[in-house]
């Protein structure tokens, strides 16, 4: 993970945030995805799955499979993520970006153990769904 990583990092969780904000806004925090949803309904929160993969392919292989659970496992009483679980993802991403940059300033090892910290955090954030499907696409690259 570099600085300029992080940044892309942080631009795909502003992506996430605002389709969540989007979905959030028009069925509400708890809604339950049913086969009589809404199209748009559907669109979005495939949207905001495919978001959450996308920013775990950023994520070094190594933290996908050993992610940090730094709050409640959200999936587990919500259907789809939340502006508030994507706001907790935006500010370990800012963090990450600052992880990142002072490590480049100043080098003192051949890796930086907060980076991978802070990378595992936003795993942790994530869909479990989401992180499998990177990691099987990274599989695959290699």
């Amino acid at each position: 993970m570099n600085t300029a990583r992080a940044r892309l990092l942080a631009a795909k969780v502003a992506e996430l945030i605002e389709t969540t904000s989007i979905f959030q806004s028009c069925y509400g925090k708890n809604y339950r995805m049913k086969p009589g949803s809404p199209t748009q309904a559907w669109d979005l929160y495939h949207a905001m799955l495919n978001q959450q993969t996308t920013i775990a392919q950023l994520l070094d292989m190594d933290v996908l499979d050993d992610s940090a659970q730094r709050l409640p496992q959200w999936w587990k009483w919500q259907e789809s993520i939340d502006t508030g679980i994507v706001a907790q993802i935006a500010q370990e991403a800012y963090h990450l970006i600052a992880c990142c940059a002072s490590f480049e300033a100043n080098p003192t090892a051949k890796t930086s153990p907060v980076i991978a910290s802070s990378q595992r955090v936003i795993a942790g954030l994530l869909h479990p769904s989401t992180r499998m499907v990177a990691m099987d696409g990274m599989a695959k690259a290699s």
